[in-house]
């Protein structure tokens, strides 16, 4: 779905416009439920907090980490973005070649160090 496509022969971009973009939709998504939490901020008098983005900055890393931390055992340290079913086929694929070669261990010792 969110990926840049360009043609193999051309080079041309093929998705170059929301026209032939796969947008996420409602139907993509599962459901959901939201509650709200009223805690006023210890940090000032008031008790009020910023608004805006702060809501949307730790999730992405939280994902990629969780991710991450699902496929740790089977060899996977790195994960490109998008993270899409394909990106974490492509990560295990090569954690499994990485530990065919005999390179597995030596960048697990590596990163323990």
């Amino acid at each position: 779905m969110e990926q840049i496509v360009y043609d193999r022969s051309s080079g041309q971009l093929l998705t170059a416009s929301f026209m032939d973009y796969g947008m996420p939709r409602a139907a993509d998504l599962p459901a959901f439920h939201t509650t709200f939490i009223a805690t006023p901020a210890p940090s000032n008098p008031l008790g009020v907090k910023g608004a805006s983005e702060s809501g949307t900055i730790g999730a992405p890393a939280a994902i990629g980490n969780a991710v991450i931390d699902a496929l740790w055992h089977l060899g996977v340290r790195d994960i490109a973005l998008p993270i899409r079913s394909e990106t974490v086929w492509r990560a295990l694929r090569d954690a499994r070649a990485r530990s065919r070669s005999g390179r597995g261990q030596e960048i697990h010792e590596r990163e323990a160090v």
